[in-house]
């Protein structure tokens, strides 16, 4: 909620004309630096003032959807219409349909996973999986890093084992990964429309930090086009990739249940013979996520480069410029 109540004026990037914001209100002085560089600086409301509005007839569209925000915004005149394929679209069991998805095409080696998630739903199949480590663990339903358990040294095993086997009895199942030795971080945007079809938006360039939690955003920068020039990365690679995620989330995100931004995260690896290889799908955020928020920032600073993260006394904090 601490979280929440700090940054919720960021979806002031992703707002249009005429739109209002449900957060306490930037300071001028903030707010002026935004509408120098030509964002449409919206109307910020509290959340009486939003449940009127969509009492009558305005349309909420949150960060990411769960019968909580629909309850909180309209009461169960919202909240009754999200049922358990809602719950079970907004969980990472849908990032593992949409690599399931990827797995059955047709795809260069590139881009095939020598090792892929599995969904554990039971708990005596945890110390096997875990072992030694050198593993990933998430829960159903998190964000932001949250919910994930980079299991990289002996001594994390048996805390992990026993943190996720309560997952598993309370949620049902976790999801198992292999840890890679990731050298780049990225996330590659789409839109689900109305009609079903799937746009690709564009690539987001992030670092998250050590515990693989939202860490630093990146403007003008290309972190793979080194890697590309040295022909270790094909150069067709985002063609390639964002093509064949745009069918794999045609294929797992149903238009009826959810028409919106979906954020693929993805990374470049080092593979154990040393090559480099994508892992196109290591989670699928059926939401806005912070590339949205980036690529509308990116807008405000065309042609330099910087890096930006969360500030503590506003929205973002210039790193590096």
């Amino acid at each position: 909620m601490d979280f929440e109540r700090r940054y919720g004026a960021l979806m002031m990037f992703l707002a249009g004309e005429g739109d209002a914001v449900v957060a306490d209100c930037p300071g001028r002085q903030e707010l002026d630096f935004w509408k120098e560089r030509g964002v449409a600086i919206p109307e910020f409301i509290d959340r009486a003032e939003a449940r009127r509005r969509i009492a009558n007839g305005e349309h909420l569209k949150p960060w990411g959807m769960s019968r909580e925000v629909l309850y909180r915004f309209g009461g169960h005149a919202l909240s009754d219409g999200f049922n358990d394929q809602h719950r079970r679209l907004f969980s990472r069991l849908t990032s593992v349909a949409v690599d399931d998805a990827l797995a059955s095409a047709e795809l260069p080696d590139f881009f095939r996973e020598e090792v892929r998630p599995r969904i554990v739903d039971d708990v005596d199949m945890l110390p096997e999986l875990v072992g030694d480590g050198m593993c990933v663990l998430k829960t159903l339903w998190s964000a932001s890093g949250r919910g994930v358990s980079l299991v990289s040294r002996p001594e994390f095993v048996k805390p992990a084992i026993a943190r996720f086997s309560a997952n598993v009895r309370n949620d049902g199942a976790v999801v198992w990964e292999p840890l890679l030795d990731r050298v780049v971080d990225f996330a590659m945007l789409f839109e689900v429309c109305p009609d079903g079809n799937v746009v690709y938006l564009g690539k987001n360039y992030y670092r998250s930090d050590e515990a693989g939690r939202f860490g630093v955003e990146l403007i003008g920068y290309d972190p793979i086009h080194q890697y590309v020039e040295a022909g270790l990365v094909p150069a067709d690679w985002e063609q390639i990739a964002s093509e064949k995620l745009r069918c794999a989330i045609s294929q797992s995100v149903s238009p009826l249940l959810y028409v919106g931004p979906v954020g693929v995260d993805s990374m470049l690896y080092r593979r154990k013979s040393g090559e480099m290889a994508i892992r196109l799908c290591i989670e699928a955020n059926v939401r806005h996520s912070m590339g949205n928020v980036n690529m509308r920032i990116a807008k405000c600073f065309e042609g330099e480069s910087l890096e930006w993260t969360l500030g503590d006394e506003s929205l973002i904090k210039i790193l590096k410029r």
